[in-house]
């Protein structure tokens, strides 16, 4: 059975502005990244896409933004799509994380000795809350996460992605579950008019 599965960033928030790591702190929406998140709730009513259920990740950042997008009170946690933790990187400026090894594209386990956690790591956990949650429904359901823990899955499943495209804030990835096999199909940019950027390729689990 096909279920589909929108899983999305959540909003600006002060700590982006100010170009600090955020991993597993956190520091409230601004006025634009609320502004971002009723943008993306206007665009699903506009799409006629309705949620069977909408969960979060239990950081504020994420649990704000997914109120604002499925416009309710009350959404479910989820410790599983939590952001990555940086370790002793945590708040700290983003100049100061680790440069990538060459051709890398993520950290890969390098904040492992600072305290942190490794990207793919991260995206197995991600990956498993994901399954684990939509078995319990029958289709359409909405996450809303964080950019390494999103970057984590992608690299997890070894989706090729073009160059530059980034998860900037709300950004949007539709997914196809099919007897747990995630398949990636859109990535959609709030922060670029909704722009759609379409995937056909089946991850390579």
């Amino acid at each position: 059975m096909k279920k589909v599965v929108y899983l999305m960033r959540h909003g600006e928030t002060l700590f982006n502005t100010q170009k600090r790591v955020q991993g597993w702190s956190d520091s409230p929406l601004t006025e634009n990244g609320i502004a971002q998140a009723r943008s993306v709730a206007d665009y699903f009513a506009d799409k006629g896409i309705h949620f069977e259920a909408v969960y979060s990740s239990t950081q504020e950042r994420a649990t704000d933004t997914a109120k604002l997008v499925a416009r309710i009170d009350k959404v479910t946690q989820l410790k599983g799509i939590k952001e990555m933790n940086f370790g002793s990187f945590e708040a700290q400026p983003e100049i100061l994380l680790p440069k990538h090894r060459p051709n890398a594209k993520s950290f890969e386990d390098l904040l492992v000795p600072y305290g942190g956690e490794d990207i793919l790591e991260v995206g197995k956990r991600v990956r498993q809350t994901l399954i684990d949650t939509m078995s319990h429904h029958d289709n359409l359901c909405l996450f809303v996460s964080h950019g390494a823990a999103m970057w984590g899955l992608i690299q997890l499943l070894k989706i090729e992605f073009p160059p530059n495209l980034r998860f900037s804030n709300c950004a949007i990835l539709k997914w196809i579950l099919t007897d747990e096999i995630l398949t990636l199909t859109e990535v959609i940019l709030p922060t670029e008019g909704f722009k759609v950027y379409p995937f056909k390729e089946r991850s390579k689990e």
